[in-house]
């Protein structure tokens, strides 16, 4: 008979080069057995680069990147009379738990023995019929919630896809208030529900066509309202959800502050049987837009503090119209029209040309404490 090794009766001295010698998978394995065991591990100040979780129907996916480009995958699974049992998978070697905490407390507990945070990506991938809201309801802080184009399986009635659909919202209601920014499929939700979330306080929103997705849905249509109701930062839609003409009253309010103030960044497609011409005839009406040309292809902006190229994301389309227009306090707009229509509304934090934070120089601070060196000791040679 195996006798077990009492490993966490050993002196500290002793206990913790034995944890040191550990390979990061044995590390977390020992970390979610007990408190003591995870205080232990917290002492060896392991790091990672981040950490995503991917849940997909009644399976909660943890991977876990270290800053040694280790990397760890954890699967969890939840039944459908939520008793939680969780498998770790490395290397084909499997260990089933069952009866014990709920996948997300494992999740917790190993965040912590990471030093981790926050979340960086929340993806969900399916949800299954049953619930699985006891599978993300601990998470604090998510930096991204994802949301991919969730196919519903041809043999599933109609009952059964209207109870998937709540649980997702469900499952939104929770992470969404923890995160600061949303990419979700354009047929994932309905256009009151997308619409809720375009007016969420969140750094950045994206609607977008996933590989799998068909179409973007036409009748999917928001009003000028919601874009003057929007309290995002940065805004990018795939598909045709605002009219030219709400987006023309909605720059032509944007020019008189009476709208979002902390919009940065606007991306919207519209209409394809438009010529890029007539596209341009309706957005711009009355704006009194100054014309770009030539137009700078390698022009850079910066959108929540990162640079980004206009239409370097969007699939084979360039830039054909470049246009600037002024508020009334002085602040300038760039608006972009795509060879294929899409229109990006970039506003400017200094100027057009600038694309980087505006620093002092050496120089320039040279002669100020030049110029503040000759004012204090002239006033201390008129005391004397």
């Amino acid at each position: 008979m195996t006798t077990a090794f009492p490993l966490l009766r050993l002196p500290y001295l002793v206990l913790l080069p034995v944890l040191e010698q550990m390979e990061l998978k044995e590390r977390i394995a020992l970390s979610v057995l007990s408190k003591r065991a995870r205080m232990f591990l917290k002492l060896l100040k392991m790091k990672c680069k981040y950490i995503n979780l991917i849940l997909d129907s009644g399976r909660l996916e943890m991977k876990v990147f270290s800053d040694k480009s280790e990397e760890l995958t954890v699967v969890m699974y939840i039944d459908e009379y939520q008793l939680s049992n969780m498998i770790y998978r490395y290397e084909g070697y499997f260990t089933w738990c069952n009866g014990g905490p709920l996948p997300v407390d494992y999740a917790v507990s190993i965040m912590d023995v990471m030093h981790c945070k926050s979340i960086n990506q929340f993806i969900v991938q399916d949800i299954a019929e049953h619930d699985c809201i006891p599978i993300v309801a601990k998470l604090s802080k998510i930096d991204e919630v994802i949301v991919e184009h969730i196919s519903p399986p041809n043999f599933l009635s109609i009952e059964a896809l209207l109870r998937k659909e709540k649980i997702l919202l469900k499952v939104l209601k929770i992470v969404l208030p923890v995160s600061s920014a949303v990419t979700i499929s354009y047929h994932a939700l309905k256009p009151e529900d997308l619409r809720e979330i375009i007016r969420g306080n969140f750094e950045s929103v994206t609607v977008r066509k996933y590989s799998a997705d068909y179409m973007p849905n036409h009748d999917m249509k928001f009003s000028l309202n919601d874009l003057r109701m929007t309290n995002v930062r940065s805004l990018e839609i795939a598909g045709p959800a605002f009219t030219l003409e709400d987006l023309n009253h909605y720059f032509k309010l944007w020019m008189k502050k009476k709208c979002d103030p902390r919009l940065e960044y606007l991306q919207v497609a519209t209409r394809r049987w438009l010529t890029v011409i007539e596209i341009r005839n309706l957005l711009l009406k009355g704006l009194n837009a100054i014309l770009h040309y030539p137009i700078r292809t390698d022009r850079t902006f910066r959108v929540l503090g990162n640079l980004k190229q206009v239409f370097s994301e969007v699939e084979d389309e360039t830039p054909f119209w470049e246009l600037d227009i002024t508020r009334a306090d002085g602040k300038t707009a760039t608006i972009r029209i795509g060879s294929h229509g899409t229109v990006c509304f970039y506003v400017c934090p200094e100027s057009p040309n600038n694309t980087t934070n505006l620093e002092p120089s050496r120089s320039s601070f040279a002669r100020k404490l030049s110029f503040i060196s000759t004012f204090y000791n002239s006033c201390v040679n008129r005391f004397k």
